[in-house]
């Protein structure tokens, strides 16, 4: 599974755009959670994990929660 941050200032306009692309194109197996104001978006496949870093790199973060240690990192 991996995790990426949504970007300040973007919304849920975005997170549906990410979430078609990738229903459409890729496997579809993503969620959202929204957490402390955050906008985190979760794949557990390969080739959703692939869309997300080449097509979605400019709205996205990768995170490695064992590196956050509570605190943001772009």
């Amino acid at each position: 599974m991996t995790k990426f941050l949504l970007h300040k200032g973007l919304g849920y306009s975005t997170v549906h755009q990410i979430g078609d692309y990738l229903r459409s194109y890729g496997t579809g197996r993503h969620w959202i959670e929204r957490y402390r104001g955050d906008i985190f978006v979760f794949v557990s496949d390969r080739a959703d994990e692939v869309i997300l870093r080449t097509k979605f790199s400019s709205l996205l973060d990768a995170v490695n929660d064992t590196e956050m240690n509570g605190i943001r990192r772009r």
